[in-house]
């Protein structure tokens, strides 16, 4: 069975390419970084490593070792662990010299350091697939997902919110942002999507739109907007009435589950293009 390495930060979209690979006949070879959970894995057949974000010298010889070729870096990986200290090692050094950049907790997380691990992975004879290459069936079809369809206000605020999200990702900035009544109540940076939702319910009252975005010319790579029952929980608890998404280009995890549980709280999920 051919091998397939999973770069795996936190959450469940790890587990989620881990089962896809096995049924479409991959073996997993997971290195966990960052703050992972190990018991997620429990019951799987796969070969499990862990090491820190800094350390991709020995990333790459444990997943050459592993006869490894291709791999998907997928999972949560939270930006405010690069601003603190952590163990980075000479390759590490050597690619953030090459991309002339002197402060490593400051600018790790800039695409260009990003774009710079990748390269490092491919010459290294390691191909770098697409989040999405193996989990198509996560990304909706534009459309009304719910039940319950937004009214025509909160349609155009959706619209509206996509647009200005693509913006702000596409100045690396964040890519959830809160509207009403197409003012922009809040944007994402840091802090993360709940805190953002959290933050644009508190200014806008009942009734804000929410929309994830990416930007223009994403790297799928790296990174796929993803929503799930947690993100739909947080538009509960400030009483949103819409999750925009864009279609074929967003993760919904268990969408029966997750459009089930919106038509119980009369929130509507539609993804536009």
């Amino acid at each position: 069975m051919e091998k397939l390495g999973i770069i795996a930060g936190a959450g469940e979209l790890p587990v989620l390419l881990a089962h896809a690979a096995i049924a479409q006949h991959r073996q997993p070879v997971i290195v966990q970084i960052a703050e992972a959970d190990t018991e997620r894995f429990a019951g799987i057949p796969v070969e499990l490593h862990t090491f820190g974000v800094g350390q991709i010298q020995k990333i790459i010889r444990t997943l050459r070792n592993a006869d490894v070729h291709e791999i998907v870096i997928i999972g949560k990986v939270e930006k405010n662990i690069l601003l603190r200290p952590f163990h980075v090692d000479a390759t590490t050094l050597k690619i953030l010299a090459r991309a002339r950049f002197s402060n490593v907790v400051i600018d790790a997380y800039d695409r260009k350091i990003v774009a710079a691990i990748l390269a490092h992975f491919e010459a290294s004879g390691i191909a770098v697939l697409p989040q999405d290459r193996f989990l198509t069936h996560l990304l909706p079809q534009s459309g009304v997902l719910t039940a319950r369809k937004p009214m025509a206000r909160q349609a155009e605020d959706a619209h509206f919110g996509i647009t200005v999200a693509r913006q702000m990702a596409n100045m690396d900035i964040g890519q959830t942002i809160v509207v009403k009544n197409q003012m922009v109540l809040a944007v994402e940076a840091i802090e993360g999507t709940d805190e953002t939702i959290r933050r644009g319910g508190t200014l806008g009252g009942k009734g804000v739109v929410v929309a994830k975005a990416a930007a223009e010319h994403h790297d799928f790579r790296v990174d796929v907007p993803t929503v799930g029952m947690q993100t739909l929980q947080t538009l509960h608890d400030v009483k949103a009435r819409v999750l925009a998404v864009e279609a074929r280009r967003t993760f919904v995890i268990d969408a029966d589950a997750l459009i089930e549980q919106a038509n119980r709280w009369k929130i509507a999920i539609i993804a536009v293009e």
